[in-house]
């Protein structure tokens, strides 16, 4: 059995087979293509273990990056791991994982990753570390009796953010229009804009079903951290939808009175020379299972 990095002209179509026959039917060479080639932050580098030129097994390295002020850190985020059912049990997804990080070393400060419950005790094996901040989700009711601000509903294409202040105490995702515009590229996503007093704020977000309740899916808010709550319940009157899902992090400021916590995200860090910062945050948008 060989390892062998990915030819994306000739191994999309069969990696993309195999990821079909485990993980979800929803893989196409589309979507694969939209988050690992055209990836603002680099195109992402994969791993492919083959027997008799056959793909048995896959594994990609996908590039991010984290701001803070002038300060940017590179990260790799291992994702999109297939082992083809025959091979299982044989080592692959570990010999996959260490041989890719090691063959990306010195283009990443650290490198971070959302396993499941069933892949979360694998990491630990390996050395990773779990993410040491509460990553709690909530769904809160929300409501403005006396509307606040205004607010405008934008194509993709539309926003800029010369006039968001993008300022903020954490290391978060390196925002750009080119990231948000590839980020937010799929029509199950929106934009809003909310204005008030010359402040102007960004929310992306989705509209989804929650036990059958229509919900509004906070994915990142750009702008003003005094803002925040302003613009979730000015958006939520808008579209007339206030039931709100949302990450509950420091970076929002979303502290609505009738709120319940409903689950956990989990995210797994493993340090290049120690470089993971103390100040690093993540918003639903990172967290999305899209990515």
């Amino acid at each position: 059995m060989n390892l062998n990095p990915i030819n994306y002209s000739n191994d999309v179509p069969e990696i993309v087979a195999l990821l079909r026959t485990s993980l979800s039917d929803n893989h196409t060479t589309e979507n694969f293509m939209w988050k690992h080639y055209d990836n603002p932050f680099g195109k992402s580098y994969g791993l492919l273990a083959r027997d008799k030129n056959i793909i048995v097994g896959a594994r990609m390295f996908m590039f991010w990056e984290f701001r803070k002020a002038n300060r940017v850190l590179r990260a790799i985020r291992p994702v999109d791991t297939i082992t083809h059912p025959e091979y299982r049990g044989k080592g692959i997804f570990k010999k996959l994982t260490l041989q890719g990080l090691d063959d990306c070393k010195g283009e990443y400060d650290f490198v971070f990753n959302t396993p499941n419950i069933n892949s979360f005790p694998g990491y630990i094996k390996m050395g990773w570390n779990k993410y040491d901040k509460d990553l709690n989700f909530k769904i809160a009711l929300t409501f403005n009796l006396k509307r606040k601000g205004s607010i405008k509903l934008l194509e993709q294409k539309e926003f800029d953010l010369q006039n968001i202040n993008l300022a903020s105490p954490d290391f978060r995702t390196n925002f750009s229009g080119n990231y948000l515009r590839w980020r937010y590229l799929d029509k199950l996503y929106k934009v809003a804009k909310f204005e008030k007093d010359s402040i102007q704020v960004l929310l992306f977000y989705k509209l989804e079903k929650i036990k059958g309740v229509k919900t509004l899916i906070i994915q990142d808010i750009l702008g003003d951290y005094q803002m925040h709550k302003s613009a979730v319940t000015a958006l939520a009157n808008y579209i007339n939808v206030y039931i709100v899902f949302y990450l509950n992090t420091p970076l929002l400021n979303l502290n609505f009175y009738i709120s319940k916590k409903r689950h956990n995200s989990i995210v797994v860090v493993k340090g290049d020379k120690e470089k993971i910062p103390a100040s690093l945050s993540f918003s639903a948008g990172d967290l999305d299972g899209r990515l």
